[in-house]
């Protein structure tokens, strides 16, 4: 569901430094380089996020790198040149808006083809907090002077990230997608379990699912071995469920199962990432693949039975791996962005999550805009007649 409401942003002062930072641009044949200084800012300024990480910046660019055009932007203190921020600027690949392709920029790690892509959530920047608004500034600035592109794109943003570029770009056009999760911190001063917070009508469910299974068994993957076994075995269900029903699935990319499997090889070990499979006996019902933020367990992909995919596997799945969260002393369970009748009911709380974009003037926007509203439109006349004429 795509909630239209203006996003509440936190509002602040432009940093009064902003016109003491400097900015260089480094094309893609300065990888190297850069990403060593990547490596020494985020030492500096601590682990800020999972997108904007040098691990995950190194993955993303070999596998992704010689498909979709890029640059760096490094940012210097004008007067000390002690570096204070990166990022990464893209240019998509095959986007479309409408029938028609555009040509665009992206902050961050996105801009990949339909059917290739990661799908970056909580983006953020590398930069010492102090001069977070002052980069933001100077990001916007660049992207206003490249020439030859439709639009810009912040992909995946929280909100509260978002307000550091708002304040200095106010013509965004916003999409705002809640992310759905669930909050430990009751269940854990109650010293219950998460089932006893859910409301009456999601426990009955929970419960009947759970009722479904005999022997049931969580294993939380603590080894890389473990864990590259896992991820296969979630690969395998994942994609068996969406060729099932026709589609290609996520995996059937190589570029985007090379990512996945380059950051299982760093993140695992740095308790950065984990999989937990539940099994009925000697069967895998299911398997979810977790990024570990903040003490949060963000849940970013699964695979689950489709021969039984009349008994909830998903409700059981994601029910025990909450469960697991709560027992390893995490705080949260986020199910991300594009919510679900499953992840609502399965919520105590929600974030936005922030898709933003600067188009700039294009006849290309104007007909598909045009073209939109005529559709809803119709859409609102017929469902207008439709309940006219059962009224009747």
């Amino acid at each position: 569901m795509t909630v239209t409401t203006q996003p509440q942003l936190e509002t602040r002062k432009a940093a009064p430094a902003s016109q003491n930072l400097s900015i260089e641009v480094c094309t893609s044949s300065d990888r190297a380089n850069v990403l060593r200084q990547w490596a020494e800012l985020e030492q500096r300024v601590g682990q800020l996020g999972l997108p904007c990480s040098h691990d995950w910046t190194e993955a993303w660019l070999n596998a992704y790198g010689d498909l979709v055009p890029h640059t760096f932007l490094l940012a210097r203190d004008s007067e000390t040149s002690t570096l204070q921020g990166l990022c990464l600027i893209t240019e998509g690949v095959a986007q479309k808006e409408g029938p028609f392709t555009i040509r665009t920029l992206h902050v961050g790690p996105a801009g990949e083809p339909e059917g290739e892509c990661v799908c970056v959530e909580y983006n953020r920047l590398l930069v010492e907090p102090a001069f977070e608004a002052a980069f933001a500034k100077r990001i916007v600035e660049h992207l206003e002077s490249r020439s030859g592109f439709d639009q810009w794109n912040i992909d995946g943003i929280a909100t509260a990230k978002l307000a550091a570029f708002h304040q200095h770009e106010s013509e965004l056009r916003l999409r705002v997608e809640p992310a759905y999760g669930f909050d430990f911190a009751k269940a854990r001063a109650e010293k219950t379990n998460i089932l006893a917070q859910f409301k009456s009508s999601t426990r009955r469910k929970v419960k009947r699912s759970l009722e479904g299974w005999d022997n049931l068994t969580v294993d939380w993957a603590v080894t890389l071995n473990d864990a590259v076994d896992t991820f296969h075995e979630m690969v395998e269900l994942h994609q068996a469920r969406w060729t099932s029903i026709g589609k290609p699935g996520s995996y059937s990319s190589p570029r985007f199962t090379a990512f996945h499997e380059e950051l299982l090889s760093k993140f695992v070990p740095q308790g950065r990432m984990a999989f937990v499979r539940v099994r009925s006996g000697e069967d895998t019902i299911g398997i979810v693949q977790l990024f570990i933020e903040h003490r949060r367990a963000l849940l970013y992909q699964c695979g689950w039975s489709v021969a039984d995919s009349s008994r909830s596997p998903g409700v059981v799945v994601d029910y025990l791996a909450m469960e697991e969260c709560l027992k390893q002393g995490l705080d949260a369970y986020d199910f991300l962005a594009f919510a679900t009748q499953h992840k609502r009911h399965l919520a105590n709380m929600s974030t936005d999550i922030v898709w933003a974009t600067k188009r700039h003037p294009r006849l290309k926007f104007v007909v598909v805009d045009q073209a939109r509203k005529v559709r809803n439109w119709l859409r609102e006349r017929r469902n207008k007649q439709s309940q006219e004429s059962s009224s009747q």
